[in-house]
Order: structure tokens, then C-alpha cells, then sequence
């Protein structure tokens, strides 16, 4: 490897750590205090994809240094796990389960109360995915703590104690 990247290597490595931290506040903020304001939402969204654009430079890292394919997949699968963004899916999911249900309830041309009632409903379930996204999330941030903070090595010192 050249100079240029073992630097960013190594700036990687030392920005592991504070990820970590940070990935760590944002658990608690989201499962305890549960921040409303649009941009709070937007900081944590911010953050969490510094964290995991972090995370997926230092698996790169790992994939490059690893014996082989079946030795990188065998290792290192829960950080691969840890950086796939699931959320998204979820919104995906979540959004398309409203357009299509939605959709539906048009077609049948039904009264408008009636519609507005069912797409309520829709909408209930929508949440439901939603919330289950939101779990989601959660653990796969759990999952990223996990991995990478199992991998940080905090060497300690010799010391020699001094009996007096």
C-alpha cells in the first residue's frame, strides 16, 4: 500500500473510537429522549452516516489486509451486517405499502368517509412498519457498537507498582 493510504488507514483508525462514542450518544438520544425537532433529526441522520461511511472505509481496510474472500465473509460478515442501511428498506416498504394500499381504496370508488377511514387505517399500518423500521435501526447501530467496539484494542502499559 502506498503512503497516501495508509495515512488515510491510519486516520481511519483513529476516528474508530469517536464513531463509536458517537454512535453510542445517538442510541441514547433516540431510545430515551426521542428528539422531534426536524433538525435534530437531520444531525442524527448526518452523524450516523459519517459513522457508517467510517465503518465501511475501515472494512475496505480489512477486505484489502484478509487472506482471502472466504477468510474476509468467514470474520468479518457482522461488520458487513453492521453497515448495510436496513432503514432505508423499511421506508421503502413502508411508503410502498401506502401507495399501494392507498391506490386500491381509490379504485373502488367507495364514499369519501369511507376512504378516509381505510386510509387511516393504511396509514396506522404504514406507522407500524415505520416503528418497526425505527427498531431496527436501533439494533443495527447496536450491531455496529458491538463490532467495532470489540475491535478496538486499548493496549494497557506495563507499569512496575513500587512497594514502599
Amino acid at each position: 500500500m502506498n503512503q497516501l493510504w495508509e495515512k488515510v488507514e491510519k486516520i481511519n483508525t483513529f476516528l474508530i473510537p469517536f464513531a463509536v462514542i458517537a454512535l453510542l450518544i445517538i442510541l441514547i438520544l433516540e431510545l430515551f429522549f426521542h428528539p422531534e425537532s426536524e433538525i435534530a433529526h437531520l444531525i442524527i441522520e448526518i452523524t450516523d452516516w459519517i459513522i457508517v461511511t467510517i465503518f465501511v472505509i475501515d472494512l475496505i481496510f480489512l477486505g484489502i489486509k484478509a487472506k482471502s474472500t472466504r477468510y474476509f465473509f468467514k470474520h468479518y460478515w457482522l461488520d458487513i451486517i453492521a453497515v448495510l442501511p436496513f432503514v432505508f428498506l423499511f421506508r421503502f416498504f413502508s411508503r410502498f405499502y401506502l401507495l399501494v394500499v392507498g391506490a386500491e381504496e381509490f379504485k373502488l370508488g367507495q364514499s369519501i368517509l369511507h376512504e378516509s377511514l381505510e386510509v387511516g387505517k393504511v396509514a396506522s399500518k404504514s406507522e407500524k412498519l415505520t416503528k418497526i423500521g425505527k427498531g431496527i435501526r436501533v439494533g443495527a447501530r447496536l450491531i455496529r457498537v458491538a463490532t467495532k467496539s470489540s475491535s478496538l484494542r486499548f493496549k494497557r502499559k506495563n507499569i512496575k507498582h513500587v512497594r514502599v
